[in-house]
């Protein structure tokens, strides 16, 4: 008994295509975030890329570094109340030795 090991091909619509590229380029989704999510292979979208002439290599980058940057924002954003608690902190700890000190 012989088996057959073709791989069918399946063809996606350019709206398919072109929301997918959309995904990397305009939601800043990762490429290999986005791929899995549509279900086809990180290679598959990486060529809708290139062939939209978008290089996924700069994309990818380019997303990565937004991420990163977004999370050193959320970062700065928390240690700015931090700090802020720490200064009315201090401004109360300031004016307890003032009346400790001065009665």
């Amino acid at each position: 008994m012989q088996t057959q090991n073709k791989k069918t091909r399946i063809r996606y619509d350019e709206t398919f295509k072109e929301g997918a590229i959309k995904m990397v380029t305009e939601q800043k989704i990762p490429v290999p975030q986005a791929a899995k999510e549509l279900g086809i292979t990180d290679d598959t979208l990486r060529n809708w890329l290139k062939k939209a002439g978008i290089d996924p290599k700069i994309e990818s980058k380019n997303n990565y570094l937004l991420k990163k940057v977004r999370e050193l924002e959320t970062q700065l954003k928390a240690k700015k109340a931090e700090n802020e608690q720490l200064k009315e902190a201090n401004e109360i700890l300031k004016k307890s030795i003032g009346i400790i000190c001065n009665p």
